[in-house]
């Protein structure tokens, strides 16, 4: 594995800088306003213009929710759905159905960045401006992606204004968090920005405790009127145990406690580590046209050990005396490298009375993966072995310990790279003030080497795809626009079929139709969407070479969402989101994991048919001083819990509480209750022995100040 001292000095070296530039700066500086924040790949367009559907999360929501990682943001969106997250080590979502390779972090973006492909751990929120749910599919500009959509992470950036803020929060389960925000201006252009994170707690978990703790670093620099420049750090630890949750054998979630892990204590936590660095510069060439470039590198490094119920049925013994538990030992070790540049011209041209709103680009991204996975299994069940061969433990009463530990062995010893270069370019033509067509598309030469060294295989794949989108708005009035897009997607999948060779690329295709409204003074944006993705070359049980993969599987997903950003009267903020969604198995195959035969017409796993989530905050006045306070609430479908069974996780609703009161002008405090009802409810599973259970009622309070 890769040491972790040059992180750990980079961290210092910023923190360093900061303080210099600081001693020098100039406490009578004249404050300078922070240039409009400009998107890659995003354009210019309102709410109405766009012919796509987009779900926000600010900043100011997530502190008041007191959420602190990405999944439980997520869980704020209907049209997102948890995934197998492996034991708890990285976040893991679909977006409308569709989720991506189950055997890796779920990708996402950071300042259009893709940052989301390594094994970082599960995201903290600090340092997070706006989370986006981009929906649709993205790939005709950002490159590879899934038809559902991508997430965006928009982080915060430095302001001319000097200013501090520390939060310290406490709460159940010895919930400790201490969060950092300065802010500070080093000279009359050049600011710069330093957000850490400490936390750690125990879990409503038997011996299970996390740590974790961060710092990112961002600096701008207003080389004149037209150029800026930004840099932004990350870099975090964490300590994570892997925790597969409980059983619910026959659909019976009473089977065992909720509380009760049934791992080994004595493996340790697993350690993730990240550190990475965007450079961007953004130049005005004129009033119309504007200049992005931009250079990113991104490494994470995972370590693992861990002892986790066998799901074979020829090894677990579960299956026959209903106590003993057959389990397997795993050790992993990850390491990914990623370099990423960009460079994109957008700006407007009229012809005559129509206008054309372009974007073109070029863009760059080299992904390496090093891969040391080894695990130690029982052999099959027979009439003479003992509990101590099947490294098992009773469910019912564990003693962790007992049985000495098997040594893993080598299973997967492997190199992967992928290389991916592409042009691309997006025109929306106003050919009238009601009517604008969206014309796009991204061609893509792709790369992607396999070093097997376990089995001495050496293998290369080339391939070429250009992904179109197309688009149509028609605003009727001002307030009220229609529109509709199509849009096709793609990645590489990872692994080797049957001769040795990379399969075929995933790919998919989606087509969508949507209507939006700005109501009340444009204080609320409504969209309602219908949507239809399909995806083929999804990676199943190859049945004509038993032990090996294919890309043959294919998967459809359609339905209806409503979301609801904004004011309404009485000042009420709301966040409303809701999902109908029909995602199925669309051919015939067998999944790869369990080995199990999955039908035409089956369900996708833990992909509820509706679900829904609100957020309501109000503001008062007590005492001459500003209150709010909220409510929310989530409800999610019953979903598919193991495939090719009829496991299903039961349907729950969860509601959460906050409230925030300002003190003074500098020092406020809040006050959070997550699950307040204490609702037993599970979020994911993978099979009936390993299902995830929600956290039960979790109270947390906090003050923060501000200086």
């Amino acid at each position: 594995m890769k040491p972790l001292h040059s992180a750990c000095r980079l961290s210092v070296l910023s923190l360093s800088l900061a303080a210099a530039f600081t001693a020098h700066a100039d406490s009578a500086i004249e404050k300078i306003e922070v240039k409009g924040e400009r998107q890659a790949y995003r354009g210019n367009f309102t709410h109405l213009q766009s012919p796509e559907a987009l779900f926000e999360f600010d900043s100011e929501l997530i502190e008041q929710t007191g959420v602190t990682g990405l999944t439980q943001v997520l869980d704020m969106s209907a049209s997102v759905s948890r995934q197998n997250s492996l034991g708890g080590l990285w976040d893991s979502f679909a977006i409308r159905g569709f989720f991506g390779d189950e055997n890796v972090p779920s990708g996402y973006l950071v300042n259009g960045f893709n940052a989301g492909r390594g094994f970082s751990g599960p995201r903290d929120v600090s340092g997070i401006e706006r989370v986006e749910v981009l929906k649709g599919p993205k790939a005709a500009l950002f490159g590879r992606g899934e038809p559902g959509g991508s997430i965006n992470l928009v982080t915060k950036k430095p302001t001319f204004q000097s200013s501090s803020e520390f939060e310290l929060t406490a709460g159940s389960r010895a919930h400790r968090r201490l969060v950092g925000d300065i802010n500070t201006v080093m000279s009359d252009s050049v600011a710069g920005r330093f957000i850490g994170f400490y936390q750690e707690e125990d879990s409503f978990r038997d011996t299970i405790e996390t740590q974790k703790h961060g710092l990112m670093a961002s600096f701008v620099f207003d080389q004149s009127a037209d150029s800026t420049w930004h840099y932004d750090f990350e870099y975090a630890e964490q300590e994570i145990p892997f925790d597969r949750g409980i059983l619910a054998l026959n659909g019976n979630f009473d089977f065992m406690p909720i509380e009760r892990f049934l791992g080994e204590p004595g493996d340790g936590p697993t350690t993730t580590m990240v550190h990475g660095h965007q450079v961007q510069w953004l130049y005005d060439l004129n009033s119309d046209w504007q200049l992005s470039s931009a250079l990113a590198f991104r490494q994470t490094e995972l370590d693992s050990l861990s002892s986790d119920a066998d799901i074979a049925p020829s090894r677990q013994k579960l299956y026959r005396d209903f106590q003993t538990l057959t389990r397997q030992r795993r050790l992993r070790a990850y390491d990914t490298d990623q370099y990423v540049a960009r460079f994109e011209l957008a700006g407007d041209i009229t012809t005559g009375s129509i206008k054309h709103h372009i974007i073109v680009g070029v863009d760059y991204d080299r992904f390496e993966y090093d891969r040391d996975y080894r695990v130690a299994r029982a052999e099959v069940l027979g009439p003479d072995t003992t509990d101590a061969q099947l490294y098992a433990i009773n469910i019912h009463q564990p003693v962790y310990g007992l049985h000495t530990p098997p040594t893993p062995n080598p299973f997967i010893e492997r190199q992967q790279n992928q290389w991916a270069t592409g042009l691309y370019i997006q025109d929306q033509i106003a050919l009238t003030d009601a009517l604008q067509v969206r014309i796009g598309g991204r061609f893509d030469w792709l790369k992607q080497t396999t070093d097997d060294k376990r089995n001495n295989i050496y293998f290369e794949q080339s391939e070429q795809h250009f992904s179109p989108q197309l688009g149509l708005v028609y605003q009727f009035t001002d307030s009220w626009s229609l529109y509709s897009t199509y849009g096709e997607g793609y990645r590489l999948n990872f692994g080797l079929d049957y001769k040795n060779e990379s399969f075929d690329p995933n790919q998919s295709e989606s087509i969508e139709f949507g209507s939006k409204w700005s109501l009340l003074d444009n204080n609320l944006d409504v969209t309602l969407a219908y949507f239809d993705s399909e995806q083929t070359n999804i990676i199943v049980a190859d049945l004509n070479h038993p032990g090996h993969s294919a890309a043959i599987g294919e998967a459809t997903s359609q339905g209806i969402e409503l979301d609801v950003v904004g004011q309404l009267p009485a000042d009420i903020q709301i966040q409303f989101s809701y999902a109908y969604l029909d995602a199925q198995v669309s051919k015939d195959s067998v999944d790869t994991g369990l080995g199990a035969p999955i039908k035409k017409g089956d369900d996708l796993l833990n992909i509820p048919e509706n679900a829904a989530s609100i957020q309501l905050s109000q503001q008062y006045t007590l005492n001459g001083n500003a209150l709010s306070a909220g409510i929310g609430a989530q409800y999610v479908d019953e979903r598919l819990g193991q495939r090719g069974t009829e496991f299903y996780l039961p349907s729950y609703v969860t509601v959460n509480l906050f409230a925030e009161y300002a003190i003074s002008d500098r020092w406020s405090v809040k006050a959070q209750v997550h699950n307040a009802f204490d609702r037993k409810h599970f979020t994911n599973s993978y099979s009936q022995i390993w299902v995830q259970p929600g956290e039960p009622r979790k109270v947390l309070l906090s003050t923060s100040y501000q200086f």
